[in-house]
């Protein structure tokens, strides 16, 4: 059978290529290194085992992913060899009908492909057992979890991926066009199935259409099972991932329908612009032809005229020849819809996405420039933003095509001969790819205005898009262009260059998962730049152009490399390009070499200076080494008595334009022990530039121990400290950053904004446990004891610790430059200028914590009087549009506060603009920062009415009470003490100054973090730890409380709790104290659902069935409801106990006008009844009387209880009994 033996032969021709062994050992390596950099620290930290069926799933699907260009040449080989060769005059003409021949070749490769990739779960197997993993991070060896991931994960990506790449490489006929069709694929799952799942919020279409399964296996399964499933079930059963196998066998099989039927036996053709305009060339020449009355037959002999040739061969001729190059290599790319394709596609996407990513958490944001670049822009090592990662790729394919443009029309020998240097051949093409890259990145800036433009915003920021993009981001850009262009020229083979370059681009973005964090190794990598409305690029700037010059040097010298193997003609083999490559280093390339060379070891000396010499190089390991070091020499002295801090005072002197500050002041210390005090351990801050001198005690005292490296110094009193007794300790504390770290330079201190946390800069007393290990896989490796995360709720010992937030006196007196305001905690007292400088004395009238933060920069601000306080709004003065709503909430909040929880202590409450690109905010005592996106925030542009600003500064003012007066132990459980409780805080005031309309939008859009998916299991909000349990689950139980039991009840819970536990008090309140105080206030019959809330992990299961309704004889309408409820117990594995159902379950009635808003879980309208009902069955029918008729019925309609599928709650109300369809 023909098809057979075209089979055979091309499936043993490309099995012999030392490529496709190349492939299989780059499959291999991959698959360990995933396994050992992703893998085996998750598993030592306990989240699940190394050989977890998910894990397995995971690789190979990431492997799959780089599959996608690293073999993409087998396919495009297969299908457009015979072409590529020369040989389809006779293979096109062989005794082979076309499916023989096409599916031969398909079938060959794609057999050789699925060969391949069987090199993944090899490298997985060897990952897993590799010498340092210890058998107790694996699990029982299961086979189907790697049988399955071969057939249903890698297997389909393997079919629908060759199908691809042949059809591009066969109806092309040029095999590098294969590459091209994994650049389409790649895109699908990392850009479009991206884009459908975080902009339009469609992720069931997401998961369909996203060709690899990232979405599926890597975010839908990682984030919705628990450990236990993780570690347990098989991944390939699941019928999303079917749909989504069965959907692109399908779509592989109708590419592959569509190239056969396309596909012809036939010579390639030129274009159709080409063949119009051969034809009307021999047109014109026919009508001009000479008309001879004698012989019209006879030859005619044309009378040929050459033109003097210009044999100047200069300055100006070596430009011009460099002006056709690129304009020639321009127009090869720019004909082709290889480029027009993804550029009108990104173009697209980003007019749809800048506008459908402009706002946060359903809130809209002002689409300033700096807020819309972030989504427009990513670094070239490490990117943060991966759709990006497709230009990189893209131009590792136009690259291939400039360096092989001639030799693949056949020309390569003419234009080898033409009279024109080496070097304008590559600067030429380096040009036209330069130009495409600029055209990129306009048009990326021309999405970018169309976006803001679509949302109303028209203060576009042209310059500033012309230095992000045009300037940093393009230069990040060029440097790969120029290296990809080399490699191309170097390897002189086109499929092994693209696999080559796609290799390294690899190894540069993903190079700190491999290990390598130094920023002198990887190509193009350097310092993140960062910019923001109110401190510019700051200190960024400087260090990032510092490595890029590096780059540039290396660039050039990558240039000089390209021209010395720069191909012209046949010559191949590596002796005589070696030989052609020194008969090339004239004195011109060998001097710019040097020079590059020279300029290359300069920066290169004066970054290393910068990064290891003038400042600390840490990587990751030594980092946690020090850790180790730290708890091994120091945590002896934990229980060690040490004197606590109760006043602060300072002096601190900060110099904007310098980045630097000096600090200089002494703390009172007293001995609140029961025994006396010989010993003081003091820890100091171990930051680049910071230097920790003159520091001494009141009393003599000798220094036993000074620990530079990890900031520990003991000290030895010459006379004891008694029990009651205080002394004094002076310190002086200089900060002067030099130079710039491998992280880039520190931004503390800028021209505008400076931003100061004392805790890294400042002494602190005793041992601190927060330089601690903390991950259970680093202490493992380190061979420190494994503990728990957080400590138990139980534990005494915890409870009994020392707060550090008891509270002191403090006061200081701050120095800015003279155009600035500086900032400190506590009331300020005076200000004065002085020497060109400008001081600010502020003084706590109340206890604050130790740690404190200091601002300066030139503010705008915005003061009221509220009952006493005053509240101070400080803003960059552009970003003014949220400052009104901060300064009303802050008065509203601290009203209500005070009122229900006790006095605000202090005698100002100010509110500061910090300048990081954060859109979230922070209190500490008296003083709340927010960050610069913060102010970007749009509430009066919200289509639902969400004012978060305002739900976010009250919650922000409610630390004063949760988290600041009362300072919980640090157990399982504390955030439900600080973030749950100012969250529900902040509720009462939003429905106190907005209404119950904003409260249920507000609530509305905590819910939604419900429809994420997530796993359900969780231990009880009693020990929440997590983020979404302390912000979300816990508001919202709180909320619910207070609805069944009286929100004065659960206030009347929270002061006696903050009444029993005050500042400084020992032992320190848990979630058992909070659980107790709801319990005396809750009513006999709500103890269930208080239990249910909170020491429970709960969940309901509630629908509405059918509801009918009838009017009655006084004018009444009796409304008859079928439901149906299940309550369930979910445990830390995720299984689910149904549990006895007694419930008291509101029913609510609405009118036919009321409808329930898109992405609202309840109705905003006034309901006709609103009644709690006891739900004792699962199967139960409620008949209440209603005033007017009825539309809507809803069980739970308030999404009180924990309902994951809460838009079934409600049903329409028929007049005939039938089920209602909704």
């Amino acid at each position: 059978m023909k098809l057979g033996a075209i089979f055979g032969f091309e499936f043993a021709y490309q099995l012999r290529r030392a490529s496709t062994w190349l492939y299989v050992v780059v499959l291999f390596w991959v698959a360990w290194s995933i396994i050992q950099g992703n893998y085996v620290d998750d598993a030592r930290d306990g989240w699940l085992f190394l050989n977890a069926p998910l894990v397995v799933a995971s690789t190979t699907v990431i492997a799959c992913l780089l599959w996608l260009f690293l073999c993409a040449s087998i396919a495009g080989d297969a299908a457009s060899r015979d072409i590529e060769s020369g040989l389809h005059p006779l293979s096109y003409t062989a005794p082979v009908s076309k499916r023989e021949y096409l599916g031969g070749r398909f079938l060959a490769a794609f057999a050789l492909n699925a060969l391949i990739v069987l090199a993944i779960p090899a490298g997985m197997l060897l990952g897993m057992h590799w010498p340092d993993v210890e058998p107790e991070i694996l699990s029982t060896w299961r086979p189907a979890a790697f049988v399955l991931s071969y057939l249903v994960v890698a297997l389909p990506v393997v079919f629908i991926g060759t199908a691809v790449q042949f059809a591009f490489a066969a109806l092309s006929r040029r095999p590098i066009v294969s590459y091209f069709g994994s650049v389409v694929l790649f895109f699908a799952s990392m850009g479009l199935a991206a884009f459908v799942a975080g902009v339009l919020r469609q992720q069931d279409l997401a998961r369909l259409i996203d060709p690899v399964g990232m979405i599926t296996i890597i975010s839908d399964l990682s984030d919705t099972w628990t450990t236990f499933e993780v570690n347990t079930r098989l991944v390939g059963l699941q019928p999303v991932l079917i749909a989504n196998r069965f959907l692109w066998i399908c779509v592989g099989a109708l590419v592959l329908a569509v190239t056969y039927r396309r596909f012809r036996f036939a010579h390639p053709a030129e274009g159709r612009r080409a063949r119009k305009k051969a034809k009307a060339a021999a047109a014109v020449q026919a009508n001009d032809a000479p008309f001879s009355p004698v012989d019209a037959h006879a030859p005619v002999r044309p009378v040929l005229s050459a033109r003097a040739v210009d044999r100047h061969f200069g300055v100006a001729t070596h430009l011009r020849q460099l002006l056709a190059v690129s304009v020639r290599s321009l127009r090869t790319l720019a004909k082709g819809w290889t480029v027009f394709a993804p550029l009108g596609a990104i173009a697209l996407l980003t007019c749809i996405a800048v506008p459908a990513r402009m706002d946060h958490i359903g809130v809209p944001l002002l689409p300033r420039t700096e807020h819309v670049l972030t989504y427009l822009t990513a670094a070239l090592a490490n990117p943060g933003n991966r759709v990006w990662m497709i230009v990189p790729l893209l131009i590792i394919f136009y690259a291939g095509e400039l360096v092989w443009g001639e030799r693949d029309a056949r020309m390569g020998e003419i234009s080898g001969a033409a009279p024109v240097p080496d070097w304008v051949f590559f600067v030429g093409k380096f040009l036209a790819l330069a130009t495409l890259l600029v055209a990129w990145m306009i048009v990326l800036g021309l999405a970018g205005i169309v976006g803001q433009t679509v949302l109303g915003y028209h203060h576009f920021e042209i310059g500033l898009y012309a230095k992000v993009l045009l300037g940093l981001q393009l230069t990040d850009y060029l440097l790969f262009a120029l290296l990809a262009l080399t490699v191309h020229t170097v390897v002189n083979q086109k499929h092994l260059g693209t696999l080559a370059a796609t290799v390294l681009y690899a190894l540069i973005a993903f190079a700190p998962l491999l290990g390598v964090e130094h920023k002198l190794l990887v190509f193009g990598a350097s310092p993140e730049w960062s910019y923001s409305d109110m401190r510019g690029f700051g200190a960024s700037l400087s260090p990032w152009w510092t490595f890029k010059a590096y780059w540039i040097a290396w660039a050039i010298l990558l240039a000089g490399l390209a021209r010395l193997a720069w191909v012209r003609g046949r010559e191949a083999n590596a002796g005589a390009r070696l030989t052609l490559a020194r008969a090339r280093m004239t004195r011109p390339t060998v001097f710019t070499a040097a020079l590059a060379g020279v300029a290359m070891l300069a920066l290169g000396a004066s970054i290393f200076y910068n990064t290891n010499v003038l400042n600390a190089y840490k990587p990751q390991a030594e980092r946690v080494a020090n850790k180790a070091t730290y708890e091994r020499l120091y945590a002896r002295y934990a229980d060690v008595p040490q004197p606590r801090v109760v006043a602060s005072s300072m002096r601190v002197e900060m110099y904007p334009e310098r980045g630097a500050a000096e600090f200089r002041g002494h703390y009172r210390l007293i001995n609140s022990t029961s025994q006396s005090i010989d010993t003081v351990h003091v820890a100091t801050a171990t930051g680049d530039g910071i230097d920790t001198h003159d520091l001494r005690f009141d009393r003599p005292a000798r220094r036993e121990l000074d620990d530079a490296v990890l900031g520990h110094r003991i000290y030895k009193l010459a006379t004891p400290l008694q029990p009651g007794e205080s002394m004094r300790l002076d310190y002086a504390v200089r900060f002067e950053p030099r130079g710039f770290g491998n992280r880039g330079a520190n931004d503390a201190i800028v021209a505008n904004g400076s931003w100061i946390e004392t805790a890294n800069f400042l002494p602190t007393i005793g041992y601190q446990p927060s330089r601690e290990l903390q991950e259970p896989g680093d202490r493992l490796t380190q061979g420190l004891a494994a503990r728990p995360r957080i400590p138990l709720l139980e534990d005494t010992k915890a409870r009994n610790a020392a707060p550090g937030d008891v509270g002191i006196l403090f006061d200081a007196i701050v120095g800015t430059d003279e155009d600035q305001v500086a900032i400190a905690p506590g009331a300020l007292r005076r200000t004065w200028s002085e020497h060109g400088r400008r001081y600010f004395e502020y003084a706590s009238n109340a206890p604050i914590r130790e740690d404190v933060q200091f601002f300066s920069g030139r503010y705008a601000v915005r003061r009221a009087q509220c009952n006493g306080v005053s509240v101070e709004v400080f803003h960059h003065p552009a970003h003014d549009n949220v400052v009104e709503t901060m300064a009303r909430s802050a008065c509203d909040a601290l009203a209500m506060y005070s009122r229900l929880f006790g006095p605000f202590p202090h005698e100002t409450m100010r509110i500061v603009e910090n300048p990081v690109r954060d859109i979230g905010a922070h209190a500490e005592p008296s003083l709340v920062d927010y960050g610069d996106g913060f102010a970007m925030l749009n509430p009066s542009a919200a289509p639902e009415g969400i004012d978060l600003v305002f739900a976010v500064t009250a919650h922000e003012v409610g630390h004063q009470w949760w988290g600041q007066r009362l300072a919980p132990a640090r157990v399982e459980g504390a955030g439900l003490l600080v973030e749950s409780l100012a969250t529900y805080s902040a509720t009462q005031v939003v429905e106190e100054a907005l209404g119950p309309e904003q409260l249920q939008a507000y609530l509305d859009m905590m819910r939604l973090e419900y429809q994420v998916p997530r796993s359900r299991a969780s231990p009880p909000l009693l020990r929440a730890w997590d983020q979404f349990l302390n912000y979300r689950k816990g508001p919202l139980a709180m909320y619910a409380l207070s609805q069944y039991i009286g929100r004065d009840n659960v206030n009347l819970a929270l002061r006696r709790l903050l009444d029993a536990f005050p500042p400084g008090h020992t032992p320190r309140a848990t979630t058992l104290d909070l659980y107790r105080e709801l319990k005396v206030v809750t009513p006999p019959q709500y103890q269930g659902v208080l239990h249910d809330l909170f020491a429970a992990n709960t969940y309901w299961e509630l629908s509405a069935s059918q509801a009918h309704t009838r009017k009655l004889g006084d004018g009444r309408w009796q409304v008859t409801l079928d439901l149906r409820a299940r309550k369930l117990l979910v445990d830390d594995t995720g299984a689910e106990i149904d549990q006895p159902l007694d419930e008291w379950v509101e029913i609510g009635v609405y009118p036919g006008e009321a409808q329930r808003q898109e992405n609202r879980e309840v109705i905003l309208v006034k309901p006709l009844y609103l009644q709690k009902h006891r739900l004792t069955n699962a199967a139960q029918t409620i008949v209440v009387t209603v005033p007017r008729e009825p539309g809507h019925v809803g069980v739970d309609p308030r999404a009180l209880l924990v309902d994951v599928k809460p838009r079934d709650n409600f049903t329409d109300v028929s007049s005939d009994g039938g089920p209602a369809a909704r």
